[in-house]
């Protein structure tokens, strides 16, 4: 029986970044993130998107206006706390 690897999640409908550019999610590297970064506080699920970065500990990418980097650091003191 054939089982989809990735259903999407019931708030990625409600996103806005289906809505835009996919490379806009992925900066070069060196490139800033802040219209991507600016659209997500836009979003108004913004912090599932997050959740799920960190759950699926996402490594490119912009997800819940966050670059990787960030996510990293918000992860290390997420789990010190």
């Amino acid at each position: 029986m054939f089982m989809p690897i990735n259903e999407p999640a019931d708030w990625e409908a409600d996103a806005i970044c289906g809505e835009v550019d996919p490379e806009l999610w992925f900066p070069d590297r060196g490139e800033h993130s802040k219209a991507a970064a600016r659209l997500c506080g836009q979003c108004p699920v913004q912090g599932e998107c997050l959740d799920a970065a960190l759950e699926r500990d996402e490594r490119f990418g912009i997800w819940g206006g966050l670059n990787t980097r960030q996510r990293d650091r918000l992860a290390r003191r997420r789990r010190s706390a």
